[in-house]
């Protein structure tokens, strides 16, 4: 064999090669977890490695093959807002809290505007321009009706098609679904389905909590972060004598109970709020809900869009290749932990191969 046909051999060896390893990579796709690392007193917990953590993917220990900080990082985002005309005299301190929240967040960051009331509108379509975003918002009408479920699934499926692959959903709203096609389980397959974080606001009735039930409302689980009682612990608030010396709580409107008025019937009760709802759109996800009161003495919205934007710059992606066919059509569980006990993880703790 001639040196130029050796040649041509070996080169065709070589990009035969190069094709299989690039097949195999593309047939192998990477799952990438968002993980949310705190300390005891709350704080976001910077500078960590891919050694400070444990993987595992249904009971399998998983070599971490990707590690980054998101602290640089832009992503994309939807912001998705109730305009039903119980938000008449919230919406001004709304759109005027989501403004700042959008100037704080990474400058190359892609954002759309949804809302929802009867309907679901994109009133601006993915773009870094913030002048347009806020064009956009004052440009909002109110209409009547809650389409919350149907605002859920549409903005999931918006953000999806953004081109980082972060993405997040800002969910805004001071009411429950009265007008949706589809239901509260559809919403919440479709977020769980989705890689999409969700940060929800619950924006409470006005007079209808008082100012220490405000704040994010803790959960609890595998995430890693804490549940309040459903109802007050013994000894605080009223409770009720039973036999034997026992004394049962009564239960409170409070972010305990998730609900306040009960929204047994949203038609006849516009201000309604299930935060339940809200809280579970937020753990199916990864992310966070909160109940918002709004009062003079405090910006409580701005605060919590304030949090929201810190937490964004203080996530760490993590990625593995797990040993299996990523389109097998079944849920995997996730279990991510800091080797750092005093730390606490919160992230999507499972994923559907598909």
């Amino acid at each position: 064999m001639s040196r130029k046909a050796l040649a041509v051999a070996l080169t065709s060896v070589l990009l035969l090669t190069v094709a299989v390893a690039a097949q195999i990579r593309v047939d192998v796709q990477l799952v990438n977890v968002v993980a949310t690392v705190t300390d005891s007193q709350g704080r976001y917990v910077p500078d960590l490695k891919a050694s400070d953590f444990t993987l595992a993917e249904d009971g399998t220990h998983q070599d971490i093959s990707h590690f980054a900080t998101s602290n640089d990082l832009p992503i994309s985002v939807g912001i998705v807002l109730d305009t039903s005309g119980s938000m008449e005299r919230k919406i001004g301190t709304a759109t005027r809290a989501v403004d700042h929240f959008l100037r704080d967040i990474h400058e190359d960051d892609d954002i759309f505007l949804m809302t929802f009331d009867d309907s679901v509108q994109v009133r601006q379509d993915f773009t870094s321009d913030r002048d347009k975003l806020w064009r956009a918002m004052e440009k909002v009408r109110l209409g009547h009706g809650t389409s919350l479920y149907d605002g859920v699934v549409a903005g999931v499926e918006k953000v999806r098609k953004g081109k980082y692959p972060k993405k997040a959903i800002l969910l805004i709203s001071d009411g429950v679904d009265t007008e949706s096609r589809r239901n509260e389980d559809a919403a919440r397959v479709a977020v769980r389905e989705s890689e999409v974080l969700v940060y929800a606001l619950g924006i409470a009735p006005e007079g209808g909590f008082s100012s220490s039930t405000t704040g994010p409302v803790p959960r609890t689980g595998p995430g890693g972060t804490s549940r309040v009682p459903t109802s007050p612990l013994p000894g605080r608030g009223p409770t009720i004598q039973l036999p034997g010396g026992i004394r049962l709580p009564i239960p409170l409107p409070g972010p305990g109970r998730h609900q306040f008025p009960s929204p047994t019937n949203p038609r006849s009760n516009p201000d309604a709020l299930d935060m339940a709802v809200l809280n579970a759109f937020a753990d199916a996800s990864g992310g966070r809900a909160w109940l918002i009161t709004l009062d003079d003495r405090r910006n409580r919205l701005q605060e919590a869009l304030d949090e929201i934007a810190d937490e964004l710059r203080n996530q760490y992606s993590i990625g593995y290749y797990p040993g299996h066919d990523l389109k097998d059509g079944k849920w995997h569980r996730i279990e991510l932990e800091t080797k750092n006990h005093n730390y606490r993880v919160r992230y999507k703790e499972d994923y559907l191969g598909k």
